[in-house]
């Protein structure tokens, strides 16, 4: 062999050689890796054979495959962050797309309590009920609902269409136990109105941001529009949150498009900015803010980035302060895990978790008022801008 073929294939020789010990290299790390993760799991492998072996009554896999994957996430102590099983996660899909089987009514956690925001949806299980906005639910199924989040109290009502639940309402000093039968319910979001015709003001409440809010929010815009409007009063109040992306696109139709609507800080301390991307349907009209200690999540966010830009001021009480991004990750049973995976920054560069929001002008709900104080200050702000 001549000395170029010689030198040529003694390379590529050397190259492969190079090619397998990195390559056994790295396998050699990824299995350190997982041997660190058996060795750190082993105690849980224990006590889960000795409850196999050992326990007076046969256990399933499943229940115990569940339990402890509940407990891991528990451990957290994060409200926010919990293992979803299959039925939970599919109910979770159902509920994001717009429409399942329950019974007709949005709820809110206030000081503890899991609260009807509104009235029941028209034609719902609970509005045959005669249940009401400000009804607490107390328990369902005989199953108290006192510590629970308003999604744990949620997967407890929903079920499949036809079936019975069972509620414990508390309305005031009274107290009633109502029998709902589930129905398909298909959620509005928005509703609208005008408040004064003879000086413009119009009135759009929001209350949860779903798959469809988007485009029922551009619909009622474009109603109030032909109706004349002049001043818009946008009501967060009792609004739980929702879809991270169609609250953004929400603050679209009133933000330039590329302005920031919040920044999202990561693990790693990084952070992303999140901007508008279409151009705005409504830039300049004149806008307030209604939100409470109810408006959270997606409600803050868009709250938020209208009052950094400057773009509405906000009227109500201090916000919920739920600034943490969750991520669900589909497991192989086909449950899954929602985990909290970053914090929420407005626009501005305020911290919602655990904060909250403090509105521009303060005004407290009095349940025992003849009238809705709160709008009506919003009501008069717009006023004075627009004479």
């Amino acid at each position: 062999m001549s000395r170029w073929p010689r030198i040529l294939v003694n390379g590529l020789i050397f190259l492969l050689l190079v090619a397998l010990v990195a390559g056994n290299g790295y396998y050699y790390l990824k299995y350190q890796a997982a041997q660190a993760i058996i060795d750190e799991l082993g105690t849980m492998v224990d006590a889960y054979r000795l409850v196999k072996e050992r326990y007076v009554q046969e256990v399933a896999d499943r229940q115990l495959q569940q339990g402890a994957m509940e407990g891991l996430v528990e451990a957290l102590e994060d409200p926010y962050s919990h293992y979803l099983s299959p039925e939970n996660y599919e109910k979770l899909k159902i509920q994001v797309t717009g429409t399942f089987g329950g019974i007709g009514v949005i709820m809110t956690l206030w000081e503890g309590d899991i609260v009807i925001v509104d009235p029941p949806m028209p034609g719902s299980p609970a509005a045959a009920a005669g249940l009401q906005a400000g009804d607490i639910i107390t328990s369902v199924d005989g199953r108290p609902l006192a510590g629970l989040t308003v999604d744990q109290a949620a997967e407890l009502i929903r079920g499949p269409v036809g079936t019975e639940v069972d509620l414990g309402i508390r309305r005031g000093e009274e107290t009633l136990e109502v029998t709902l039968v589930r129905d398909h319910i298909p959620i509005i979001s928005v509703r609208s109105q005008m408040l004064e015709e003879e000086s413009g003001i119009g009135y759009l409440r929001i209350s949860v941001f779903n798959e469809h809010t988007g485009q029922e929010v551009r619909e009622a815009l474009a109603a109030l529009e032909k109706e004349g409007v002049r001043g818009l009063v946008l009501d967060l109040r009792r609004n739980p949150g929702g879809i991270l992306k169609v609250a953004v696109e929400v603050a679209g139709l009133f933000l330039p498009a590329g302005e920031p609507v919040l920044h999202v800080r990561g693990r790693d301390g990084e952070e992303q900015s999140i901007t508008t991307f279409d151009e705005p349907l409504c830039p300049h009209l004149p806008m307030v803010v209604l939100v409470d200690g109810g408006s959270a999540s997606a409600a803050e966010i868009l709250a938020g980035a209208l009052q950094d830009t400057g773009r509405a001021s906000l009227v109500g009480t201090r916000t919920f302060g739920k600034g943490s991004v969750q991520t669900i990750y589909p497991l192989g049973d086909d449950g899954a895990v929602r985990l909290t995976t970053a914090l929420y920054i407005t626009a501005g560069g305020h911290f919602i978790d655990k904060e909250g929001i403090q509105p521009d002008v303060t005004v407290e709900y009095k349940p025992e008022a003849e009238g809705d104080e709160q709008l009506e200050a919003a009501v008069e702000i717009l006023r004075e801008s627009l004479s």
